[in-house]
């Protein structure tokens, strides 16, 4: 991210003397795709907090001398590397997202996000219809299923201990449904945290693989189990203490999620909590940040499944509608996100 700006070039930016579109159309989108271009090539593969001269980070990666010069110039604007005389080297930023080695790594969330932009081209034809006009939810196979998977765990682990710190369960909890959990992080942590707690992790089969290796990481399966099938079309078993519904209200339409409360309601114990994550319209005020972030998920969200972004008022209106008797509002330190509690 380009976030260093000198004395004149923030008076320029802010007087509007350098184009805005110079930066927004053209150098954000083709600095984007040299960092997916980096992962997928594995030239990031080759890089250490060691200088590496341009010819073995090529020989390495198998590509152009050349290229790789200029990509890693694009990963230098974009704060991931230093360049000396030696070559180039991973800077502190780098090493952390995007050395495999790292545990806060981000390769799959860059090659999933390249894989998603390539879908962009026809952005203007959802545009003009209101949806997506050849949208298929059947393209997914072995390989999208991986990217998907793995670039959702790496984005949970981000922010995994916040969002924990938010959700206050009681301490003899038992029952914990976990509605499109993918990699079961979530329901793990709240395991670990609550030690009556059984959780169920509800979501497609083909990401059961990735749900099952954190869960025996994690030393849970006795705790921890994943169910897959359809909670949006099959009933939802009832007696839960609470039920998490992260990063799935923004796929739905209004009526929709508005019925899938109702079913989570009738499911959960007297005092039981629907507890959502999500990124929330308008969240936080004045912020560019914020804003740019819950801007672009909706126009994402739109074009790959005709989905939107919410405010909490709107999530609240559903919630009440359903029978919910109060809900809360927790902001994250990430832009645009947020917990929302809903007590029954």
């Amino acid at each position: 991210m380009i976030f260093k700006f000198n004395f004149i070039e923030k008076m320029l930016l802010r007087f509007n003397v350098i184009p805005h579109p110079l930066n927004d159309v053209a150098v954000n989108t083709g600095l984007a795709k040299a960092l997916g271009t980096a992962v997928k090539l594995k030239i990031t593969d080759q890089l250490t907090l060691q200088p590496q001269p341009i010819a073995a980070i090529a020989q390495g990666a198998g590509v152009s001398e050349k290229g790789t010069e200029i990509i890693l110039n694009c990963l230098e604007a974009l704060g991931y590397v230093d360049k000396t005389t030696a070559g180039f080297a991973f800077n502190k930023r780098g090493a952390k997202f995007l050395d495999k080695a790292s545990p806060d790594n981000f390769c799959y969330f860059i090659l999933f996000s390249d894989w998603t932009y390539d879908s962009f081209s026809n952005l203007d034809k959802s545009i003009q219809a209101g949806q997506r006009p050849d949208l298929d939810f059947n393209t997914f196979g072995e390989y999208e299923w991986e990217l998907f998977s793995r670039a959702m765990t790496e984005l949970a682990k981000a922010g995994l201990g916040e969002v924990i710190s938010k959700i206050k369960l009681p301490a003899n909890s038992q029952h914990l449904l976990d509605l499109g959990g993918s990699h079961g992080l979530f329901s793990i942590e709240l395991c670990k945290k609550y030690p009556s707690l059984q959780a169920d992790v509800v979501d497609y089969e083909p990401v059961r693989k990735y749900a099952e290796e954190n869960i025996e990481q994690a030393g849970l399966q006795d705790r921890v189990h994943f169910k897959a099938y359809d909670f949006m079309q099959e009933p939802i078993p009832g007696d839960q203490d609470a039920v998490l519904l992260f990063q799935i209200i923004h796929g739905h339409s209004p009526e929709v999620n508005q019925g899938l409360f109702q079913k989570i309601h009738a499911a959960l114990r007297p005092g039981g909590q629907m507890i959502i994550h999500e990124q929330v319209k308008g969240i936080s005020g004045s912020s560019q940040l914020a804003k740019a972030n819950t801007s672009f998920i909706a126009l994402n969200l739109f074009h790959q499944t005709n989905g939107n972004t919410y405010t909490f008022e709107e999530v609240s209106a559903w919630a009440q509608a359903a029978g919910f008797q109060k809900q809360t509002l927790k902001k994250l330190n990430s832009p645009g996100f947020g917990v929302i509690v809903c007590e029954k």
